[in-house]
């Protein structure tokens, strides 16, 4: 990888970044190919960073991922998001052979059928493989950044917050009487969390002394 970007690099410097006309490459593509191509690789791609708070992640979930590219070089959105996929490639060391380009005519189609076979309607599409199952796809443009959508596709708890810790049963209260004895009671979570109005249900002791009762008034 760092060899190809010295040669985009090398490239950009002898052409400038005068842009012609890209011919239009149909079927399968290398990044080798795509350097050949007018315009492509320019101050954008040279001066593109990937946020490093997402970038650096990629690396330890692309074991098992392949990506899927579906592009077109006649198409202007192709032209500026597959240039800035290969350099998050190429800034993180993942292998080239994890991308595989695939270019499209304008009706959005190939020889081989790859693109029929994904239901392709805009491009560049990345589709993201797991063992050869699609897990996601970044459509025509990323919502928030190439790494971080890809990211949020390749790990799966990306952005996920980590769950609570379980719930400790509260310690015992324990009660000394005058007469010396100890009594024990499991503690309470929240004295109300079974009683909307917030109050203790009645201690079974509570009706054993009922307040004296006034004598009645004798009628008159």
């Amino acid at each position: 990888m760092k060899t190809i970007f010295l040669l985009i690099t090398a490239l950009f410097l002898c052409t400038g970044s005068a842009a012609a006309q890209a011919p239009d490459i149909i079927g399968p593509m290398s990044i080798a190919d795509m350097i050949e191509l007018p315009g492509w690789f320019t101050e954008d791609f040279l001066a593109y960073a990937p946020q490093p708070e997402y970038a650096n992640a990629i690396p330890a979930h692309m074991g098992d991922v392949e990506i899927l590219c579906v592009l077109g070089t006649w198409c202007s959105d192709s032209k500026r998001e597959v240039p800035r996929m290969i350099r998050i490639l190429q800034a993180k060391n993942i292998a080239p052979e994890k991308l595989i380009l695939i270019g499209v005519d304008r009706s959005k189609r190939d020889p081989d059928g790859v693109a029929q076979r994904y239901t392709i309607e805009r491009v560049p599409t990345f589709i993201f493989l797991r063992g050869g199952k699609e897990i996601g796809r970044i459509v025509e443009a990323p919502m928030a950044s190439l790494e971080k959508d890809m990211l949020g596709i390749i790990d799966p708890n990306a952005g996920k917050a980590a769950p609570p810790p379980p719930q400790l049963p509260p310690p015992p209260i324990t009660i000394e009487h005058p007469d010396g004895s100890v009594q024990q009671h499991e503690g309470q979570h929240d004295p109300g969390a079974h009683h909307p109005d917030g109050h203790h249900p009645p201690h079974p002791h509570d009706h054993e002394h009922p307040q004296p009762q006034a004598d009645p008034q004798p009628p008159k």
